[in-house]
């Protein structure tokens, strides 16, 4: 369902608007000084492809749908990752038109401020509507502890544009016919509002009818992004890992373990890290018992350091730098026998960091936990429907500030 045509037009206006503003800004600040009229002209005629580009993408990434737009962080991600998308385009085509305009460092302004404008500019419309009490009426399609959980997250918080007005277990179109009132499928409301799949709704065939079908660019981009990444970090990464290196031969002459995990396709590889606990117990639940965290080993993880030899596996395409977090193989065994949508977190690279790592925040520990490993793999699933670089950018945003903070274990 749309938004009725006033509000589509004030979101389309104030868009634009805030577009070119934006432009003048990120002209300003590239500068230091007030834009003159003859400067921003010539900057903003080469830049009025790029702002109608913008509001086509966010059409097609429905910014202009009020039921996708339930709550602020679906928003944000959204905003971010259309705009990325726009400026990445108008990187190429900048450079390759033979423009009188220097536009590197006045893209990636434009990019920041456009985002932060646009999404102020969208939040504030959306508490518009919610303080007048214009909350969309909706029929919620589901049943279940599932719809139960939507019902009550939904009607009881007021930070939504929905509420629901009644539920049904399937569509009855003669319902449907009442003014203003919509159906909305619990499964896909479900993922909007909590950021993962209802796994006990959806069985294995749904889900891959689900994917998207036409990823091969999205693939290989990333895939090339990983490696490029990659051997920046390595630049700086190289000298510390040696120094820990030197310090864990010291200590015990065995500075790296190599881990067994599962990968793509359920292929098994080695992940490599710098030795951080007493001894490789590989997972078992005996040896575990006796394990422990070494002093050094308790700065290398806090810091991430111990870390950054999987660099290399990146680099072989073991992982990528976003994706679900690879498993023991023997516990991936126990999750595949009790989860029957696991494996499909196989169909896309592991990563060091993933949706599930930024949400999930009492994960599995030690040996198997399916209660635990079912919600993380709720997350994983989500990822592997939604994957795109706006949400790749959302998870290694929220990913370097967890870095930064040091909060390794």
């Amino acid at each position: 369902m749309a938004f009725d045509r006033r509000e589509t037009a004030i979101l389309l206006i104030g868009d634009f608007l805030i577009l070119i503003a934006s432009l003048w800004v990120a002209l300003l600040l590239r500068n230091l000084t007030i834009p003159s009229f003859g400067y921003f002209d010539a900057n903003l005629i080469p830049f009025l492809p790029v702002f109608f580009l913008s509001l086509g993408i966010f059409y097609i990434a429905g910014l202009y749908e009020k039921q996708t737009r339930p709550i602020r962080r679906v928003m944000g991600t959204r905003i971010l990752g259309a705009q990325a998308a726009t400026v990445a385009i108008a990187a190429v085509l900048f450079f390759v038109l033979p423009l009188d305009i220097a536009p590197k460092t006045i893209l990636i302004l434009y990019l920041v401020v456009s985002v932060i404008a646009e999404s102020a500019w969208r939040f504030h419309r959306m508490n518009r509507e919610i303080k007048e009490g214009r909350r969309t009426p909706v029929i919620l399609v589901g049943s279940g502890p599932m719809a139960d959980e939507l019902y009550e997250e939904v009607n009881n918080n007021n930070k939504y544009m929905i509420r629901f007005i009644g539920r049904v277990e399937k569509r009855n179109l003669s319902t449907g016919l009442a003014e203003g009132v919509v159906y909305m499928d619990a499964p896909f409301l479900y993922e909007e509002i909590f950021d993962r799949v209802p796994l006990d709704h959806l069985d294995i065939t749904q889900l891959l009818e689900s994917l998207p079908k036409h990823r091969a660019l999205y693939d290989a981009a990333k895939r090339i992004f990983d490696i490029l990444l990659a051997l920046s970090i390595a630049i700086i990464a190289i000298p510390i890992v040696g120094l820990a290196a030197v310090a864990l031969f010291i200590e015990s002459s065995m500075p790296f373990f190599r881990h067994q995990r599962i990968g793509k396709d359920g292929r098994t590889f080695a992940i490599i890290k710098l030795r951080s606990m007493l001894l490789n117990d590989h997972g078992d639940p005996a040896l575990q018992k006796k394990n422990r965290v070494t002093a050094l080993g308790h700065v290398l993880r806090k810091t991430r350091i111990d870390e950054l030899p999987q660099l290399w596996n990146v680099l072989m395409g073991d992982l990528s730098f976003i994706g679900p977090r690879p498993e023991l193989p023997t516990i991936a065994t126990v999750y595949e026998r009790e989860i029957p949508q696991y494996h499909m977190r196989h169909l896309i690279a592991p990563g060091l960091s993933g949706w599930a790592q930024i949400h999930d925040y009492d994960p599995p520990r030690g040996g198997a936990d399916v209660a635990r490993t079912k919600r993380k793999v709720s997350y994983d699933l989500y990822y592997l429907k939604h994957r795109s670089f706006g949400l790749d950018l959302a998870i290694a945003i929220k990913t370097l500030r967890t870095l930064l903070a040091f909060s390794g274990t």
